[in-house]
């Protein structure tokens, strides 16, 4: 099975760059599999689909503010969007819509796509690393994803 694991955010906006600070944590356990390839996204939209097409499964890490405790791990299928597909805004399309976008257009999307939000504490500072309280998560969080995908 081809996967493609993808960390979400911007690198310049303190805890949104969380996915991509996961994804490099990834990026080293996976380096020697042919199976695996790690991406980073700082854009998202269509770009994700990019990223998506020709894998099986794919697994996407991004930030999230929910009020919960900062670092905290949550775990969504893309069937938990669903109610989120838009297409008002071409800019601002999310993975939900242009994974099905995709599908419609009858590209190789994922059949299995599983979305890791890690509870942000500060995305509006700008900044290049990330809370204290959120970077003690890194790790922790990676070893998490990959014992439960891998």
């Amino acid at each position: 099975m081809k996967t493609v694991v993808v960390g979400v955010g911007s690198s310049v906006l303190t805890d949104d760059a969380v996915g991509l600070f996961v994804a490099r944590s990834l990026a080293e356990r996976f380096a020697s599999r042919d199976d695996v390839e790690v991406l980073e996204n700082e854009e998202a939209g269509f770009t994700l689909l990019e990223d998506a097409v020709g894998y099986d499964r794919m697994v996407v890490i991004d930030s999230i503010m929910t009020g919960a405790e900062p670092g905290t791990l949550f775990r969504f299928a893309l069937e938990d969007l669903e109610e989120t597909i838009h297409a008002g805004a071409p800019h601002g399309l999310n993975l939900a819509t242009v994974i099905e976008f995709g599908r419609r257009q009858g590209l190789a999307v994922p059949r299995e796509i599983v979305i890791y939000a890690v509870e942000a504490e500060d995305t509006l500072t700008l900044g290049e690393e990330l809370t204290p309280r959120v970077a003690s998560r890194v790790e922790p969080i990676a070893e998490e994803i990959a014992a439960e995908m891998f």
